[in-house]
């Protein structure tokens, strides 16, 4: 029985120690080296590239999600390779980091520092074709950051807004460090790169820069030369964390409007210029704003005084003083008439004739302008308004004249219109057809003068002699008015193709005519030609017998 216990005990302590023996050898082999490892927590916050040959054949978490987010920030997957993207993020924050690689020899490791404020570090190790990287954070407070999932999904979200506003921003934004070295593009950028270089441009850290330098201090506005045509930007720019962003908008449209603007400005001022007409325009401030050099001539201001834009009072008082404004004889009048001229100005309807006192005449004309300006013209009509006076004191003394003839006369135009009558016309027919607007010219004369007078072919024959333009130049007759007396007609033809008539009227002498009298009464003159139906009339008339009186 002993003996059964001591096997049963000798074969338990066997099986432990082989037990113990398996798990320590086990622990053993799973145990790792003891090597210059970061912690595990560490680890996770590196992001980790393994490349061979340029290709990239294992990452961490931490990588990976950089490279994705490098992908879209530059619009997408490029047809670079993953290390070409990561040393062009890396080259910014590591000058010179694309030759250390390249001069990478096997089992050789660089460790690097980011420059500026960045607390980045890499190190990179080269076995033979094998490529390792490792960018961590070296700042304490970054090591490690507690995130809740709603807020970590609300950081992307904004994130890829603000991503893809960037990417389809028209404008151009970059970043450039204190050296002028361009750090980060926007993709408007790059595409406007790519046109001015061409599209075979290969892009790499730092990218080129697309305008000069020393135009980027002060400037408000760029330009940009591409495919000969100049395009212009509005710049602007601020400066964060050691990094100066600059943002370029597009302003074709504005500066060809400006460009158009002041090319007509230039047009209307030279035109302005040639005018013999003042100019003087007032904003709705009643400031003057423009003025041309025939204002200076006729006022005779100072175009000093002038380009210190005075306002509309002043310039008058201005005009006043220089003996430039018609002079009333009320003062308070004077400027009532100001205001007056101001709010006639802004209705439109202000026009008046100045008479000065050394003898010129101007004409002042307000009209209104735009967002409440207005715009005074003035136009020296002394040589016009003497020459309107000379007119009008000749036709007054003309028409003085013909009122004292004693003689009724009458002018008619070519195509019947009354153009010209007398006081004695006037007193003779009852009627003034030069102050009748509704008078129909000759053919409305005619049937009064017919009316007033005893039938005779006269009329016929006056109608047919002004209608006509025969050689003959001058008709007369002789009628009988009812109311008593014998008139005498002659009908003058003038140069330009006018028909003067002139009546005479004498006391009747006689008693009615014989039919032999009539003849000679109603016959014409030698020198009238008559037409074969007014002589068949007058025979007709010769044979009934009719009679009139002398």
């Amino acid at each position: 029985m002993l003996q059964a216990v001591l096997l049963g005990a000798t074969i338990v302590s066997t099986a432990a120690l082989v037990v113990f023996g398996c798990l320590a050898i086990f622990a053993g082999l799973t145990r790792a080296p003891k090597v210059d490892q970061p912690a595990l927590a560490e680890v996770q916050q590196d992001a980790v590239f393994i490349f061979r040959d340029q290709k990239l054949i294992d990452c961490s978490d931490r990588a990976q999600a950089l490279l994705k987010a490098l992908e879209e920030g530059s619009g997408g997957k490029s047809r670079r390779s993953d290390l070409a993207v990561l040393i062009d993020y890396l080259a910014p924050r590591f000058p010179g980091i694309k030759e250390l690689l390249a001069e990478l020899v096997h089992g050789a490791q660089i460790e690097c520092e980011a420059r500026g404020e960045q607390s980045l570090q890499l190190s990179a190790r080269r076995q033979k074709s094998i490529l390792h990287l490792r960018l961590r954070d070296s700042s304490e407070e970054g090591s490690l950051i507690a995130l809740d999932r709603l807020s970590h999904e609300a950081l992307q979200k904004e994130l890829t807004t603000l991503r893809h506003v960037l990417r389809h921003m028209p404008s151009l934004v970059w970043q450039s460090d204190r050296d002028g070295r361009i750090i980060w593009a926007n993709s408007a950028y790059l595409r406007a790169l790519q046109e001015v270089e061409g599209q075979d441009l290969t892009l790499g850290w730092p990218l080129p820069a697309l305008f000069v330098a020393d135009d980027l201090g002060d400037q408000a506005r760029l330009s940009l030369r591409k495919s000969d045509q100049t395009s212009w930007f509005a710049h602007s720019c601020f400066e964060a964390q050691e990094a100066i962003t600059h943002f370029a908008t597009p302003i074709d449209a504005a500066v060809q409007s400006e460009a158009a603007r002041r090319e007509a400005l230039q047009t209307l001022t030279q035109t302005f210029a040639c005018l013999p007409i003042g100019l003087a325009l007032f904003d709705a401030d009643r400031r003057l704003q423009v003025f041309n050099p025939a204002l200076v001539d006729l006022t005779g201001l100072e175009p000093i005084f002038l380009a210190a834009r005075p306002s509309l009072e002043q310039l008058l008082y201005s005009m006043r003083e220089a003996r430039m404004l018609p002079e009333p004889k009320d003062f308070n009048a004077w400027r009532r008439n100001i205001l007056d001229l101001e709010q006639a100005a802004e209705q439109g309807d202000y026009s008046e004739e100045w008479m000065l006192d050394g003898g010129k005449t101007y004409l002042v004309t307000g009209r209104p302008q735009p967002n409440g300006a207005i715009a005074l013209f003035l136009q020296d009509i002394t040589s016009e308004a003497a020459l309107t006076r000379s007119f009008r004191a000749e036709i007054e003394t003309s028409q003085s004249a013909l009122d004292a003839l004693g003689v009724s006369i009458a002018v008619f135009g070519m195509t019947g219109q009354t153009l010209l009558t007398n006081a004695e016309y006037a007193k003779l027919w009852k009627v003034d057809p030069c102050a009748d607007l509704a008078d129909r010219g000759l053919a409305q004369a005619l049937a009064g003068w017919s009316e007033a007078c005893h039938p005779t072919t006269f009329w016929a024959r006056l109608a047919e002699f002004v209608s006509t333009r025969d050689a003959a130049r001058r008709l007369s007759g002789v009628a009988i008015l009812k109311q008593g007396g014998k008139l005498e007609m002659t009908a003058t033809r003038l140069p330009g193709g006018n028909t003067m008539l002139v009546f005479s009227q004498t006391e009747e002498t006689g008693t009615l005519a014989l039919p032999s009298q009539l003849e000679e009464v109603l016959a014409p003159r030698r020198d009238t030609k008559v037409s074969p139906e007014i002589s068949r009339k007058l025979r007709g008339a010769r044979h009934a017998g009719t009679r009139l009186r002398v």
